[in-house]
């Protein structure tokens, strides 16, 4: 297939841009930045434009948004442009094409004990979203009302990891101070995550879908993790060892969200403490998606790439760059 990939110069796109090349797929990775980074072009064709304004794209066969703004600090108003009318613009440019599927987020869920299904989104309190969550179930209410395309769907990934990672990893080994894990209360929570090859994985399932409309699925691993696990996993595998650890104080950190100190904001603290487990039998009914990877298989492969890029320091800087490093 010939396959457009928009935010390919990020850790998203960047990471579906060198999975879906590698099968043979003819790939027009899309950008803002003027130049594209050097590993990128050795495998994709590049092409330059800024989704916040309306443009034209190269046709293609399907479309692959991934392109978004995130950030915590970031205001709603901030996103607005990038996430509502970016998807707005693309999915207009790609009319055309048979099938685009949309990267959202499991933002547009608020936490929950139990996993968490499609139809929930939007029946929350939406004023207690992130900025982000926002800007994306509004993106996925525009996509539905243009409905340009044979077959839409909407991917609902959470908490990506995996080569390329400028922003999951990054956040969590800052926990790692003086060669001590320190962590918010126990950290003792269920939470899914979505490697890479698995999210490429529930698009290739998109793909051989002969579906038509629109149709939104949550995709993550094929288990949950505890979170206190994960950061265990990670740690003893990049230091070599099981570092000490300390608890800090929640009742700290909340004050310390509430003032914006140190960084720590009120939606920082929430995903360290809150429940986020993703119900995904939906796709694996319906799509027979069947997730093979997961954190521990892919560790050596972590290991390698956190190697080659300048070690743990270098990662905790969480980089754009580091996407194609």
């Amino acid at each position: 297939m010939k396959i457009l990939i928009t935010g390919a110069t990020g850790a998203c796109g960047g990471a579906l841009t060198r999975y879906f090349a590698e099968r043979n797929h003819e790939i027009i990775a899309c950008g803002r930045m003027k130049t594209p980074p050097t590993n990128l072009a050795k495998i994709a064709t590049y092409y330059q434009a800024d989704i916040q304004k309306e443009h034209k794209l190269p046709e293609a066969d399907v479309c692959i948004h991934t392109a978004a703004f995130a950030d915590d600090k970031a205001t709603e108003r901030d996103m607005y442009i990038p996430n509502v009318v970016g998807t707005e613009n693309v999915a207009k440019a790609t009319a055309k094409f048979k099938k685009f599927i949309h990267i959202s987020s499991s933002s547009v869920y608020l936490p929950e004990n139990n996993p968490i299904p499609e139809n929930l989104a939007g029946q929350q309190n939406n004023s207690m979203l992130s900025p982000y969550g926002k800007t994306k179930l509004e993106a996925e209410k525009k996509l539905q009302a243009i409905n340009n395309h044979e077959a839409c769907f909407i991917l609902r990934p959470r908490a990506f990891y995996g080569v390329g990672d400028c922003v999951i990893l990054p956040r969590l080994f800052k926990l790692v101070k003086n060669n001590k894990l320190q962590y918010p209360g126990k950290m003792e929570i269920s939470i899914s995550m979505t490697h890479y090859h698995n999210l490429a994985q529930a698009i290739e399932c998109c793909l051989n879908s002969e579906k038509t409309g629109t149709h939104i699925y949550n995709v993550a691993d094929s288990q949950s993790y505890l979170l206190i696990e994960v950061m265990r996993e990670l740690t003893s595998a990049i230091y070599k060892t099981q570092l000490p650890e300390k608890q800090i104080p929640l009742a700290l950190l909340k004050f310390m969200a509430l003032f914006k100190i140190g960084g720590i904001t009120p939606l920082l603290v929430r995903s360290f403490t809150k429940n986020m487990v993703l119900d995904i039998t939906k796709i694996t009914k319906e799509l027979n998606y069947s997730p093979k990877i997961n954190l521990t298989s892919q560790m050596p492969e972590l290991l390698l790439w956190i190697e080659k890029i300048g070690g743990i320091e270098v990662l905790k800087k969480g980089e754009h760059q580091l996407a194609w490093a």
